[in-house]
């Protein structure tokens, strides 16, 4: 059919070309192209050249190509969206599962990092038990001791809401006796030794006031009494 097609020519041919100049659109007629050839080789200056150029259908040439898409249309068309269809959906299932993968190991390098960066820090979380676990306040901290290992561990510092800090005075003031005048500098130590001696320490358990833990006056640091400078100093 192609081939047909190819082989075809219309009676009279058109050339579809855009000329607005002098040089007319037909040279006249002449009995076959030797005597063409005469004359533009006796008028003018012309080179052999093969090329490709457009022309009009005719109505013959119109209708065969309204047969062969109307053909294509209601033969082949619905075989290429069938196909498309079928296509489409193979690369939507891929896509999700190009995406799939791609989270798939987005998740896991975020895993090994996160793994590796607990490996560097060295630090892990661990759940204390609130029976054994104490948060003292002092000096606008909590300090949180734990009992492990047969031993008070401090396990966490951190700074006390300014709304709980007027609640807490007493407690503060108590805690700070105990640190000030044991684990202090020498001139802190001396000049704790005129507070009087402490009988128990209130431990904030959970976040409540709970009793008072009541110690052994042996348990209790003693502190030497002040010396006189120091009191009159304290007077004054």
């Amino acid at each position: 059919m192609e081939t047909n097609k190819e082989m075809y020519r219309p009676a009279s041919i058109e050339f579809d070309v855009a000329n607005s100049s002098i040089v007319p659109d037909n040279l006249g007629k002449f009995k076959d192209a030797k005597e063409a050839l005469e004359f533009i080789n006796k008028n003018m200056v012309g080179i052999n050249q093969k090329i490709t150029v457009s022309r009009f259908m005719d109505n013959r040439e119109k209708t065969d190509l309204r047969k062969e898409y109307q053909d294509i249309l209601e033969l082949k068309m619905p075989l290429v969206e069938k196909e498309l269809q079928q296509a489409s959906y193979e690369y939507e299932k891929a896509k999700k599962a190009l995406a799939d993968a791609k989270e798939m190991v987005n998740a896991t390098t975020n895993t090994v990092k996160a793994l590796a960066n607990e490996v560097k820090l060295g630090i892990k979380d661990i759940t204390l038990d609130d029976n054994y676990t104490w948060r003292v306040p002092f000096e606008g901290k909590y300090y949180f001791y734990t009992f492990m290992d047969l031993q008070l561990k401090l396990a966490k510092v951190s700074i006390i809401p300014d709304y709980e800090k007027t609640d807490l005075y007493n407690s503060m003031t108590t805690n700070e006796e105990f640190f000030h005048g044991n684990f202090g500098t020498s001139e802190e130590i001396k000049a704790w030794k005129t507070k009087p001696k402490t009988k128990f320490i209130k431990v904030i358990d959970k976040g409540k006031d709970e009793p008072a833990l009541d110690l052994k006056p042996e348990d209790i640091p003693q502190c030497n009494p002040p010396s006189e400078s120091t009191v009159k100093k304290q007077d004054e």
